[in-house]
C-alpha cells in the first residue's frame, strides 16, 4: 500500500528533490507532488517508499517517464531544461508582453 503523500514530503523535507522548490508554506505546498523516481512504466515500484520522491509540479511534468540512475543525474538534466525554458521565454515570450513585469 502506497504511503500518504505527506509521509513522502516529510521524508524529503517538503522540498522538490530536483530543483529544491520549498513546499513548507501552504502557498507552496499546493504545488508538491509525489513522483515515482523510477517510472512504473519502466518497472519502478508503485508503492515502495524508496521509489517515491517529492517533486514540484513543473519538475514532475518535465521528468515525465524518463529514467535516471541517480538523483544528481536527474537534477542536472532538469536544471538544463529550466535553462532552455528560460532562454525560450526571454527570446520568444517576453518580447510579446505589452505590460512587462519588473
Amino acid at each position: 500500500m502506497r504511503p500518504p503523500d505527506e509521509e513522502v514530503f516529510a521524508k524529503d523535507g517538503f522540498k522538490c528533490i530536483y530543483c529544491d522548490f520549498d513546499g513548507r508554506s501552504f502557498a507552496n505546498w499546493r504545488f508538491l507532488q509525489v513522483d515515482h523516481f523510477k517510472p512504473c512504466s519502466l518497472g519502478g515500484s508503485y508503492d515502495a517508499v524508496e521509489n517515491l520522491v517529492t517533486s514540484c509540479i513543473i519538475c514532475n511534468q518535465m521528468k515525465g517517464a524518463m529514467m535516471f540512475q541517480t538523483r544528481e543525474e536527474a537534477k542536472t538534466h532538469i536544471k538544463q531544461w529550466y535553462g532552455q525554458m528560460r532562454t525560450y521565454w526571454q527570446e520568444k515570450v517576453l518580447p510579446l508582453q505589452k505590460d512587462r513585469l519588473p
